[in-house]
């Protein structure tokens, strides 16, 4: 039954590769996932490592753990490593592989051999996946892949069929456990590929059905350069583009998106009595880009990445912290200054506003996981336990890197570097050198640990700090990130259109870093430009932009939005009458409407599309609570009713200053008649609160 054949997994892969040729076979069948026994605890007295992280640590457990009970290397087939997987004797986990199997086949001979570890020094360096492109080809239900391990000594192996595949949207496309690629929809994703440590990830595209009337997306030959990259994308995903945005619609969003709140009716008026061109929209970006406002909003985002979070006792330094950082904005430093000062700032926090940043946590570890979120757009959390089960970072990674938070003295509110302190290997309990996420190399102990951090992150040739910080303004600005979470980038999660972020991240990069510059890259585009209005043949996409996404403005600019519109500021305590809601320096400020709006907590990443406080509870709250009834009789309303003879008249206001955009002629029929009855006061007030409730108010669109 057990024979002598040996499968052949590649020609250059030794027999005795514990890590590159045995461990695979226990990871594919499932023996090591968090449900068996790669549970923190194991199973059944036996536990393995999350899919493979510590072959040593595995080798040992398998080979001498309970004096050797698992195998028996004089009667292979009778271990119980074999007996257990193939279910010959009762097994929890249900048969993983049959007796006659390739996979038993060379376990027992693995055995048989006195289950050798092999070379120590052998690791997988890269997977390399053919093809990277995969389309829908004509009559094939699946498709397969192959995948080849390029090991450390450069010799190669065939994986095919021991790797670890998922699919990033089965409504897209999914994969069996053999890589064969099954597309089930339209649309773009990714196939995850993982082996002994390793990642990499393939593109699946599945075009749109075609459409009866092609529309092409812009002009044959768009001259921007995100217009190119989307363009291109979309012809060949047979998907048309709206049109661009009117003239309404565009001063909206922009407004919303580069200072949090409405345009003014006489902006509007004086912009819809002009011609609406690509100039003249580009005029309205370059005043917004230098106003006051944009700086307040861009600051309280960024005061969002940061954590700047105001708690009680912390007033004074949260205050400098926050002064510093809009200072930065508002002079348009270049991120790469800005990540530095916050990476090395030394000093009392009351007067030394990015040392505050330090004091996020005290644990190095935990330091080093909001550094890699902020700076890198990437998590490692996953690998501070286990190697990370969707990215190359092992417990070494993580610890290596955590090493450079290390040495932090935090002493009477006083930031300061010291000679002292390590993080230990979690394995053999010995000082770890500091060493950067995907380096080689670790810096030597006698260098200054942060400083040699910040030259490294904001080094322009580490894609990962550029890329982290693209892409989040994108989301600000588009309402989706290329990479989706903003805070995972890693090679099994690509972007949607990987060519235009290379090419955001080198204009920003040679543009010093600059905010400004980057979003006015992006806002010009007509891709961001275009209306949220879907047509037939579009409305189904939801990453790839032929059309504007609807976003929902964060409840501090909701509730900034309202108290435009109302002409009645929100009081905050112990702050200036007409403080601004993303004026607020930390999240602690009392506010009752907030809690309910919503508002970044600051205490984990706000880096979701949601925030607490929206949903059924806000929409109830605008519905009946104070933060809109208690406005109506108040500000705007009374005076327009008092100034304003005419129907005609009112009703613009009331349209201009909630909806920015003149009424409909439909809306005029229906609500003319109505202004001009004995009861006009009380009509107004329910228009007034129906416009502050309606759909189009409460969305940036």
């Amino acid at each position: 039954m057990w024979g002598l054949l040996r499968p052949t997994v590649g020609a250059s892969a030794s027999p005795d590769d514990f890590r590159v040729r045995i461990l695979p076979i226990l990871t594919h069948a499932g023996c090591n996932t968090g449900a068996c026994h790669g549970a923190a605890t194991g199973q059944g007295g036996f536990k393995l490592s999350l899919l493979g992280y510590a072959p040593e640590l595995d080798h040992a457990a398998i080979t001498r753990e309970l004096g050797g009970r698992r195998i028996d290397t004089t009667h292979p087939e009778q271990s119980l490593l074999l007996r257990k997987a193939t279910r010959q004797i009762d097994h929890e986990g249900e048969r993983r592989f049959r007796t006659d199997s390739p996979e038993a086949l060379e376990l027992r001979e693995w055995i048989a051999r006195g289950t050798p570890f092999g070379r120590p020094d052998i690791t997988v360096s890269k997977l390399i996946v053919q093809p990277t492109l995969l389309r829908p080809e004509p009559n094939a239900a699946t498709q397969p892949l192959t995948v080849v391990a390029q090991l450390s000594d450069g010799t190669t192996t065939a994986v095919t069929d021991r790797a670890l595949y998922t699919s990033n949207d089965d409504s897209v496309a999914d994969v069996s456990k053999r890589g064969e690629v099954r597309i089930l929809g339209p649309g773009t994703t990714a196939i995850m590929i993982r082996f002994a440590g390793a990642v990499a990830a393939i593109r699946v595209e599945h075009p749109f059905p075609d459409v009866v009337t092609p529309l092409p997306p812009t002009a044959a030959d768009p001259t921007h350069p995100i217009d190119r990259h989307i363009d291109r994308q979309l012809r060949a995903m047979n998907l048309p583009a709206s049109p661009r945005s009117t003239a309404t619609e565009f001063l909206r969003r922009i407004h919303l998106d580069l200072t949090g709140g409405l345009p003014a009716p006489e902006i509007i008026q004086r912009f819809l009595e002009g011609p609406d061109t690509p100039a003249a929209r580009a005029a309205v970006v370059d005043r917004l880009l230098t106003s006051p406002e944009f700086t307040d909003l861009w600051t309280m985002r960024l005061a969002d990445l940061l954590l700047i979070s105001g708690k009680r006792g912390s007033e004074r330094a949260s205050a400098t912290y926050h002064a510093w950082l809009r200072g930065h904005v508002a002079a348009d430093t270049g991120w790469n200054r800005i990540a530095y000062e916050l990476l090395s700032a030394e000093g009392p926090v009351q007067d030394v506003g990015p040392a505050s940043f330090a004091l996020l946590a005290n644990d190095p570890r935990d330091l080093a996981e909001h550094a890699a979120s902020i700076f890198l757009g990437t998590r490692i959390g996953c690998a501070r336990c286990h190697a990370h089960p969707a990215d190359r970072w092992t417990r070494t990674d993580y610890h290596q890197f955590a090493a450079f938070f290390a040495r932090i003295q935090r002493d009477n509110g006083r930031v300061t570097g010291t000679d002292r302190g390590e993080v230990e290997d979690p394995h053999s309990g010995r000082p770890l050198s500091p060493r950067a996420l995907g380096e080689r190399t670790p810096i030597p102990n006698e260098v200054n640990r942060r400083l040699a951090l910040a030259q490294w992150t904001t080094d322009p040739t580490n894609p990962r700090f550029g890329h982290a910080f693209v892409n989040r303004v994108w989301k600000h600005l588009l309402g989706r990130g290329l990479v989706e979470p903003v805070d995972d980038l890693r090679p099994t999660n690509p972007p949607t259109h990987p060519e235009l972020l290379d090419e955001l991240v080198r204009d920003f990069n040679q543009s010093g870093f600059r905010l400004r510059a980057l979003v006015r890259a992006i806002v010009t585009s007509e891709t961001y430009q275009r209306t949220s209005r879907t047509l037939p043949a579009n409305a189904r996409d939801d990453r790839l932009l032929s059309h504007a996404f609807l976003k929902s403005p964060d409840g501090r600019v909701l509730l900034d939005m309202i108290s435009q519109a109302t002409g009645v500021h929100e009081s905050f305590a112990d702050q200036p009458d007409v403080t601004a809601a993303v004026q607020l320096v930390g999240s602690q400020t009392p506010s009752a409407a907030l809690d309910i709006l919503g508002r970044c907590s600051r205490e984990t990443s706000c880096d979701a599309t949601a925030t607490a406080g929206a949903g059924l509870a806000q929409a109830l709250h605008l519905i009946n609570g104070a933060t809109i009834q208690s406005r109506l009789q108040r500000g705007n309303l009374p005076r327009w009713l008092a100034e304003v003879p005419t129907s005609h008249a009112l009703l613009d206001r009331l349209y201009l200053h909630t909806l920015s955009r003149p009424p409909s002629d439909a809306e005029r029929a229906e609500w003319e008649p109505r202004l001009s009855g004995t009861n006009r006061a009380d009509m107004a007030a329910d228009l007034f609160w129906a416009l502050l409730n309606a759909r189009e108010f409460t969305f940036n669109h």
